[in-house]
C-alpha cells in the first residue's frame, strides 16, 4: 500500500513539475553595429518541461539570419527537473539604419510567451584600408607565406578578427576591356576549418578566373594580418552602368568565451559535445561596386572593325608558297598581345575568284601573366589555287581598338603571293581537294570525265545469310551506341559532382557516414563512452545535413526535422531519429550505466537509420 502511495505522489509531482512556467528571453551581443560587422543573437528557452519548442522567428527586416546552432542544460534540484536551450543566430545587417528585431515567441500548451523587443542600429562601414601594392611576396595554395618587411597601417578604426574587401582597379572602362577585380581576405585569427567563399555576381561581364592566389602578411593598426588575395578579370559586354554584387565568405574561428568563466562550477551546465563544433562562425560580406562601362568611340571607326579590344599585333604566314593547281596551301593568322583573347575574331580575306578559300581550324593559348589576360589566337585557313600562275590573295585587313592609345589601330598584311604550276595530266592520276573538315585523303578528284570501267563479269548470286541479321554484326554496331550513352551518363555525373554542391554533397554522403561509424566501432573498444557518443551523433545528424544540402555549421536536431518533414520523411523514420538523437543526449548523463553492448546497439540503430534514408532516393 505504501508503494502505491508513493508511486501516486511522485506521478503527481512530476506532472506538476511538467506543468511549470516557461520563460524565453533574447538578447544580442551589441546595439550598435556598422555595416561589415554582424550581430549574435541568442534566444533562451527555459522551464520546468521535458520537451523545450522551437521558438517562431519573425520577419527580420534588414538582416539576414544564420542558425549557429543549439545548446542545452538540464538540472536536477530536489527532484525538480528544469532544463533550458539557447538558440544562437548570426545577423548579417543588409543596409543601415535603425531597426527593431523581435519579439520572438513560442506557443505552449495553448499559451503564447514572448521577449521583448530589441533596438539595434547599423551604422555605414568603417573606411576601407589602404591597399597593398601587387609586388608584395606571391605564393600559391599550400606554401608557407613569408613576413618580409610588410607595410605599416596607422589608419584608425577597431581591430577586428576577421575582415573581407572588394575593389578594382578601374570604375570607368570601354566596352570589352579588362578591369580587374580583386576580394581581399583578412584574417588575424585561426580558422577552424578552410573558409567558403561566394564570389560577387558579374551580370553583364565575361569573367575569367586570375590564378594564383596572392598572400602576404601586413600590419593594420598594430596587429598582423594574413592577406588573402583572390583576382578575376571582368569584360563588359555591352556600355551603360554595372553593379558588381557583394562577395561573402562563410568562416568559422575559434569562440573563446564559451571556455572561460567566472564559477569553476559552470563546466555542468555546458554541452559536453559543444568541444566537437566547429566554433563560432562568422558570415562576411562586402559592398557592390558600381562601374561605367563607355561604348567604343564613333569617330575613326574602322568599316571592318568587328569589336576587337586590347593592345594587339598580327602576322601573318603560308606554309609553301610554289603549288601545283588544285593542291592546298596553308594560310596562318596569328593575332597576340592583352586582351580578352576568347573573343577575337578572324581578319577578313579579300574574295579571289582565282582561288578557293576554306576556314581550317581556329586555336587560342590564353596566359595571365601579372593578372593580366593575354596570349595569341591563331586562324588556319585552306587556299585551293584554281589556275596555274601567279596568284594575290590580299591584302589581309585587321582593325582593333587601342586601350592605352584610346583609338583603332588599322593593319594590312599582304598581298600574298602563291605561284601555281600547271598539273601533269598523265590518265587517272588523282589530285587531292580540302573542303572544310575533310581531310586530303578523304576526298579525290578525278581529271577524267569517265572513271575506269571494269569488263570483268560480276558475280550476281544471292548471298546465303543477310549480314544484318548476324548477331554479331548487330552487337558490334550496337555496342558503340551503348559506350556512348555511359560515357555521356558518366560525364554528366562528374560534372554535376563539380558544379552542384548539394548533388555532391549527397552521393558523398554514405561515404563520410561509414567513415565515422567506423571510427566509432574503434573507440567503442577503448569503452570511452562520451566520445563514442560524439561520433556517433556526429555521423548520423551530419549525414542528414549532406543529404539535405544544409551546412554544417547550421546543423540543430529541430532544424534536420523540419526539413525531413518537408522531404517527405515518413513519421516513424523521424521517429527513429529522434531516439537515437535522445540515446545520445542521455549518455552524456549517465555515461557510467552505458556499457559496451549498449554501444554495439548504438551503432547497429545509427547504421539502420542510414540505411533506412538511402532508401528512400
Amino acid at each position: 500500500m505504501k508503494k502505491i502511495i508513493f508511486t501516486v505522489l511522485f506521478i503527481l509531482s512530476a506532472s506538476i513539475s511538467y506543468a511549470g512556467d516557461v520563460s524565453i528571453s533574447a538578447d544580442v551581443d551589441r546595439r550598435q553595429i556598422a555595416l561589415d560587422e554582424q550581430l549574435m543573437l541568442t534566444i533562451t528557452v527555459s522551464g520546468s518541461i521535458s520537451n523545450i519548442p522551437q521558438p517562431t522567428m519573425p520577419s527580420l527586416d534588414g538582416f539576414t539570419a544564420y542558425s549557429s546552432g543549439r545548446s542545452q542544460n538540464l538540472s536536477i534540484i530536489n527532484g525538480q527537473v528544469n532544463s533550458s536551450v539557447t538558440f544562437t543566430y548570426v545577423l548579417v545587417p543588409n543596409d543601415t539604419g535603425d531597426y527593431t528585431i523581435g519579439p520572438f515567441s513560442i506557443d505552449y500548451k495553448g499559451n503564447t510567451y514572448s521577449t521583448d523587443v530589441i533596438n539595434v542600429k547599423v551604422a555605414p562601414r568603417s573606411a576601407p584600408h589602404p591597399q597593398t601594392p601587387y609586388q608584395n611576396q606571391r605564393f600559391g595554395t599550400g606554401q608557407t607565406p613569408s613576413y618580409t618587411s610588410p607595410q605599416e597601417d596607422t589608419s584608425p578604426g577597431p581591430q577586428r578578427e576577421l575582415f573581407i574587401e572588394t575593389y578594382v582597379d578601374k570604375l570607368r572602362a570601354h566596352v570589352n576591356e579588362q578591369i580587374t577585380l580583386t576580394f581581399a581576405f583578412y584574417q588575424a585569427v585561426n580558422l577552424f576549418e578552410n573558409p567558403r567563399y561566394n564570389p560577387p555576381s558579374a551580370t553583364g561581364f565575361w569573367t575569367e578566373d586570375m590564378p594564383p592566389q596572392n598572400k602576404y602578411y601586413k600590419m593594420i593598426n598594430g596587429r598582423k594580418y594574413l592577406v588573402t588575395e583572390i583576382k578575376t578579370a571582368l569584360f563588359a559586354t555591352s556600355p551603360g552602368g554595372f553593379t558588381i554584387g557583394s562577395a561573402m565568405l562563410e568562416a568559422s574561428v575559434e569562440d573563446l568565451e564559451r571556455f572561460s568563466s567566472r564559477s569553476p562550477f559552470d563546466i555542468f551546465d555546458r554541452d559536453p559535445f559543444s568541444m566537437f563544433r566547429r566554433g563560432k562562425p562568422i558570415i562576411l560580406t562586402t559592398d557592390p561596386i558600381i562601374v561605367e562601362i563607355l561604348p567604343l568611340p564613333d569617330e575613326g571607326k574602322p568599316a571592318n572593325f568587328k569589336g576587337d579590344v586590347g593592345i594587339l599585333d598580327i602576322t601573318v604566314n603560308i606554309d609553301k608558297d610554289s603549288v601545283e593547281e588544285n593542291q592546298p596551301v596553308t594560310l596562318t593568322i596569328k593575332i597576340r598581345g592583352q586582351g580578352n583573347i576568347k573573343t577575337i575574331s578572324s581578319p577578313i580575306i579579300p574574295e579571289a575568284s582565282d582561288v578557293k578559300l576554306y576556314d581550317s581550324a581556329s586555336s587560342e593559348n590564353i596566359s595571365k601573366d601579372n593578372y593580366v589576360v593575354q596570349g595569341e589566337k591563331i586562324f588556319e585557313k585552306l587556299i585551293i589555287p584554281k589556275r596555274s600562275g601567279a596568284l594575290t590573295i590580299g591584302p589581309i585587313e585587321y582593325s582593333y581598338f587601342n586601350t592605352s592609345e584610346k583609338r583603332y589601330i588599322e593593319k594590312k598584311i599582304g598581298p600574298i603571293i602563291i605561284n601555281a604550276s600547271e598539273a601533269e595530266d598523265k590518265g587517272p592520276i588523282e589530285s587531292s581537294i580540302f573542303l572544310p573538315g575533310i581531310t586530303k585523303e578523304e576526298i579525290k578528284l578525278f581529271k577524267k570525265d569517265i572513271s575506269y570501267i571494269k569488263t570483268n563479269p560480276v558475280d550476281l548470286r544471292p548471298r546465303r545469310s543477310d549480314i544484318y541479321k548476324n548477331k554479331v554484326f548487330i552487337l558490334l554496331n550496337i555496342l558503340p551506341l551503348l559506350i556512348l550513352i555511359f560515357l555521356y551518363i558518366y560525364d554528366s555525373h562528374k560534372k554535376r559532382l563539380l558544379t552542384d554542391v548539394g548533388y555532391a554533397r549527397s552521393r558523398r554522403a554514405k561515404a563520410a557516414a561509414s567513415k565515422r561509424l567506423k571510427k566509432a566501432r574503434q573507440i567503442m573498444l577503448k569503452e570511452n563512452t562520451k566520445e563514442f557518443c560524439a561520433e556517433i551523433h556526429k555521423a548520423v545528424i551530419e549525414y542528414v545535413a549532406d543529404r539535405l544540402n544544409i551546412p554544417h555549421a547550421s546543423i540543430t536536431e529541430d532544424l534536420l526535422e523540419e526539413k525531413l518533414k518537408t522531404k517527405g520523411i515518413s513519421d516513424s523514420v523521424i521517429q527513429e531519429i529522434k531516439e537515437f538523437f535522445s540515446i545520445c543526449d542521455m549518455a552524456r548523463f549517465a555515461s557510467a550505466r552505458f556499457t559496451k553492448e549498449d554501444m554495439q546497439a548504438t551503432i547497429t540503430k545509427a547504421a539502420d537509420i542510414i540505411s533506412e534514408l538511402e532508401r528512400m532516393k
